[in-house]
């Protein structure tokens, strides 16, 4: 693998981080249905992901379709981000900061609107 510019590494910095805070909300996602500790999930790689499938299954109504969805958009999501990383290692990859920082904002956003779901969902079981 060629140095990368410090522009790219931060960038990759940033990605890495809003990745691993998507799968720290999915870990306590998966684990809240149970009332579990999700330190457990969060630590094994892939497993916050397939517990947050698991448990989106017995959301109330209203809101499982959605959470459904969103944990599904985390999936593809967070893969992206994987390829992304690993395809440093090909030849000819793009290293430019951009590319980065978009997966990056892509997983931002997609953090925000599944908490504000999971909010809104916990607030309809009370």
């Amino acid at each position: 693998m060629e140095t990368l510019a410090e522009e790219t590494l931060a960038a990759i910095g940033r990605m890495t981080v809003a990745a691993t805070d998507l799968e720290h909300l999915l870990a306590w996602v998966g684990t809240d249905r149970t009332g579990g500790d999700p330190a457990p999930v969060f630590a094994r790689p892939g497993e916050p992901l397939r517990a947050a499938r698991g448990a989106v299954e017995f959301a109330v109504p209203a809101h499982r379709e959605d959470l459904i969805r969103y944990v599904e958009a985390a999936g593809t999501q967070l893969a992206l981000s994987q390829a992304a990383l690993r395809a440093l290692w090909k030849e000819n990859a793009r290293r430019d900061p951009a590319t980065f920082d978009e997966i990056a904002a892509r997983l931002v956003r997609l953090r925000a609107m599944l908490g504000e779901l999971v909010e809104s969902h916990l607030q309809a079981q009370r």
